[in-house]
């Protein structure tokens, strides 16, 4: 998916992070920290730690290490020759937010607000851009922020609070 500015509102709070040259990251994607201090891109997570084995094990364990949303693109992605990037750009590390309100696309459903939201996952991988609404604490990445003009409808896109698994102890206070 092609670099998009999610952020809608909130305070954001900015972590350097360090990337792995091998895995490209676009803005607006949903990473994860590996044990390595790296972070990759969610369709990396069932390739680099492996299949966990149902969808649901694969959202647990992207939720468990979420790091937070990609602030700017960081290396190539296939078939890309070249690309610009404002300012300064250091290609071994990139800003992740770990705190703040997101749009994501998502299946049309609908929801409230407070609703789990986790990444979406097909059993066999996670999407880099795509959410989608989840019943455990434990598969959750956020929460859903749904406007009253919205509430009871079936929607495409979603406002997620998100909670960075590296700032945060537990969801379960805000549900």
């Amino acid at each position: 998916m092609a670099s998009v500015m999610r952020w809608r509102e909130g305070v954001v709070k900015y972590v350097p992070m360090p990337t792995h040259n091998s895995y490209p990251i676009e803005q607006g994607d949903l990473l994860w920290k590996h044990s390595d201090g790296k972070v990759y891109p969610a369709s990396a997570c069932t390739t680099v730690l492996g299949d966990a084995g149902t969808a649901a094990q694969n959202r647990q364990q992207f939720a468990s290490r979420f790091a937070g949303v990609a602030d700017r693109k960081v290396g190539l992605q296939s078939g890309e020759t070249v690309f610009n990037l404002p300012g300064t750009y250091n290609p071994g590390y990139i800003l992740v937010a770990t705190s703040g309100v997101f749009a994501f696309p998502v299946a049309s459903t609908s929801f409230v607000s407070g609703d789990l939201v986790g990444v979406y996952n097909d059993a066999t991988d996670s999407s880099n851009q795509v959410v989608a609404k989840v019943t455990a604490v434990d598969e959750a990445i956020g929460t859903a922020k749904v406007p009253v003009a919205a509430l009871g409808a079936a929607v495409t896109e979603v406002l997620v609070d998100i909670k960075s698994a590296m700032m945060r102890e537990s969801l379960s206070g805000n549900v």
